[in-house]
């Protein structure tokens, strides 16, 4: 399956907030399409996609790690915070982590997305 890029949205609280109350009203069906993901300032991107969390992010794209393991080792870096980094991919919605069948405590990041966009005027 070939994966496709995620647009980053950059939207005032504001206005993030309007479309929720037009969501809990029912005049909107979702608030956040599929594909896009949304972020109140350039500086919440920064702290989420910070230098170091883009390098992780280019090695779970192209090395294909069978574990969160094995990606810190890849990138040289303390388990504990890749896994952190990874936990915040997975909340922003640009990683899946999944859990491995054949060992309960083995845990593999998988891309959803081929890269991404930002749109500042969104």
């Amino acid at each position: 399956m070939k994966l496709k890029k995620v647009k980053i949205i950059v939207q005032p609280v504001e206005s993030v907030k309007t479309e929720w109350a037009r969501a809990f009203k029912g005049k909107s069906h979702s608030v956040q399409l599929k594909g896009t993901i949304v972020f109140t300032s350039l500086s919440a991107i920064a702290k989420a996609l910070s230098p170091v969390r883009l390098e992780l992010l280019g090695v779970i794209l192209k090395q294909k790690p069978n574990s969160i393991y094995a990606l810190a080792k890849l990138v040289g870096r303390d388990f504990k915070n890749v896994y952190s980094d990874t936990k915040i991919f997975e909340e922003i919605g640009l990683v899946d982590l999944k859990h491995s069948e054949s060992r309960r405590d083995s845990i593999r990041p998988v891309a959803k997305y081929s890269g991404f966009e930002l749109d500042l005027a969104a």
